[in-house]
């Protein structure tokens, strides 16, 4: 397999790569890539009630750990915690304006990121590799019991 090219190998260079990027663009915030995912489904889900509990179970991180995570954001200016109506002892999570501004910088850099990713590579080359890709999470799925 010396001189092979390995599918898995350059897929996962390929994303540690983009990973590496992404957590660039967090660091230049003061966020950790955490701290950037949250602030990511708090955004997508700006019209919805949001509470520490979703986090949790979206990230799949234990109380504590999403406690610390929250309370240092809403240190930093990212979110804020506002009581609910109904339930003093519920906070609703909602992005401040600076939270707001480091998201719309994340879309308008993945925009980017996606169209330098595409650059130089024929429509219908993209289109094989979007196929390809299809068929490799099919394997992939298929191959997981």
């Amino acid at each position: 397999m010396e001189n092979q090219q390995i599918v898995m190998y350059e897929i996962h260079t390929l994303d540690n790569m983009i990973s590496r990027w992404v957590a660039s663009l967090c660091e230049k915030d003061g966020l950790t890539q955490m701290q950037g995912w949250i602030i990511g489904y708090l955004y997508d889900h700006s019209s919805e009630n949001v509470f520490q509990k979703d986090i949790e179970a979206r990230f799949h991180i234990a109380p504590s750990t999403a406690s610390g995570i929250l309370k240092l954001m809403e240190k930093r200016d990212f979110i804020l915690r506002r009581p609910v109506p109904d339930d003093a002892r519920l906070k609703r999570l909602a992005l401040t304006q600076k939270g707001i501004s480091h998201q719309l910088n994340i879309i308008y850099n993945f925009e980017r990121m996606d169209q330098m990713l595409k650059e130089g590579i024929p429509e219908e080359q993209l289109g094989i590799f979007f196929d390809v890709i299809h068929y490799m999470k099919k394997n992939v799925q298929n191959a997981i019991p």
